[in-house]
């Protein structure tokens, strides 16, 4: 008798929303609040062998780069476009934005030790939610700065079960196999 795996693919792709402040393109004359997304727009996990449903899929080259400019200290925000993933073969095929997790890791200058930036996705995925999470915010001192002081590197994750992300692994769910798909909203806000 063949054991026969299922696969799981999941895709999403971000999309950016700022706040109150209207961006205009980096470099200056004057640009108020700009997010870029320089790689990654579309992340696919792909579960295909034993080892990923139970362990989940870290990292994997599943990231995404972007770069903040700003007049302003800024919060950035993640959320989810639907409150779960559903299947695209099957809707009644659901799975929890639970899942999946993101880590941040700071490449620019602005520091993310709680000085420039807090940053609360930095040693520990914060978990996908249908409502805004809070991946960074101004720290003591300001976070105001163009693409070399705010640049960073989201790496996605998914069922790793780390952090806050969902604590059964993707057997333990019983997830009917197919395609999951939703966008992520980056929402990039003034902090006065």
């Amino acid at each position: 008798m063949k054991a026969r795996l299922k696969i799981l693919i999941v895709v999403f792709t971000l999309f950016l929303s700022n706040g109150v402040v209207k961006a205009q393109d980096i470099p200056p004359p004057n640009p108020d609040l700009v997010i870029n997304i320089l790689s990654g727009q579309s992340i696919v996990f792909t579960f295909d062998t034993m080892n990923k449903y139970i362990n989940g899929i870290l990292g994997g080259g599943q990231s995404t780069f972007i770069r903040i400019g700003s007049i302003y200290n800024w919060k950035l925000d993640f959320a989810a476009d639907q409150v779960m993933f559903y299947g695209t073969n099957n809707a009644a095929h659901t799975m929890q934005l639970d899942n999946i997790g993101v880590v941040v890791i700071s490449t620019g200058t602005n520091q993310d030790d709680g000085t420039n930036i807090i940053n609360y996705a930095q040693t520990l995925p914060l978990a996908l939610s249908s409502t805004d999470v809070t991946l960074m915010t101004k720290g003591t001192q300001t976070n105001i700065g163009y693409a070399i002081r705010n640049s960073f590197t989201l790496n996605w994750e998914c069922g790793t079960q780390r952090g806050n992300m969902n604590p059964q692994n993707m057997l333990e769910q019983h997830l009917a196999a197919d395609i999951y798909t939703l966008n992520v909203i980056l929402t990039l806000s003034p902090v006065f």
